[in-house]
């Protein structure tokens, strides 16, 4: 089911009150246009009747697809730097939910589901893009350190995070992400990560898994977790 609650919210443009449908969970597999609509960025997106500010609060909300066997909670970009709480979290709500403290038909459904944790709209983006591609999200972490290996330059993340914002010909396309309002220089170009790097890390699963192990740690696979300011 997906549960929305009616809140009163101020424009961060004018300060007038916009009533807002703030998202607590959702099942995709029951309203799929939901899904669609976080894809095109446009889900939760408000614009402010007074002066047309188009904005969107940070998430906090239950996201699961069974379809494609995802469970996701998805947290504000500012509780970064609490990943192992929010993590924490996201589990016990699953537990208590379809997990080990649940009655066993749920616990049967939640079988079916992989967990995690994510901070802010494009780290959930990229959890759904990557399930669409086949990918998995350890093995994209691991592709994103590999790439970056390569590039003559490329951003610190802290500022700027890494994420997966489209797929070109069966290659995932990454993007750095954030403000660039600091700086007159223009944003770092996107990368293209080549499928055949996808496909010679998962084909050589000893070769690569203390790194697939190190991006990932209590639900949160993200090589960025630790990185990343508020």
């Amino acid at each position: 089911m997906s549960i929305f609650l009616t809140h009163s919210l101020p424009c961060p443009g004018c300060g007038t009150a916009v009533t807002y449908e703030l998202v607590q969970s959702i099942n995709v597999d029951r309203r799929p246009e939901l899904r669609d609509a976080i894809l095109d960025g446009g889900f939760q997106l408000m614009e402010c009747p007074s002066c047309a500010t188009r904005f969107r609060v940070e998430p906090e909300f239950v996201y699961m697809d069974m379809g494609r066997s995802q469970y996701i909670g998805v947290w504000p970009a500012s509780r970064r730097r609490e990943w192992q709480e929010c993590a924490a979290k996201t589990r016990a709500v699953f537990d208590d939910a379809l997990g080990k403290n649940a009655p066993g038909a749920a616990r049967k459904i939640g079988a079916k589901l992989e967990v995690r944790a994510v901070f802010g709209w494009p780290a959930l983006v990229e959890k759904l893009l990557a399930r669409q591609a086949g990918i998995d999200d350890r093995t994209l972490e691991a592709a994103k350190l590999a790439v970056m290996r390569t590039q003559e330059e490329t951003p610190v993340p802290g500022r700027l995070e890494l994420r997966m914002i489209a797929e070109n010909d069966g290659d995932p396309v990454l993007a750095w992400l954030g403000s660039h309002d600091d700086s007159d220089d223009a944003p770092p170009p996107v990368m293209r990560v080549p499928r055949q790097l996808i496909t010679d890390i998962d084909a050589e699963p000893a070769k690569w898994q203390a790194l697939r192990e190190r991006v990932g740690e209590g639900d949160v696979v993200d090589f960025q977790r630790g990185m990343l300011a508020n």
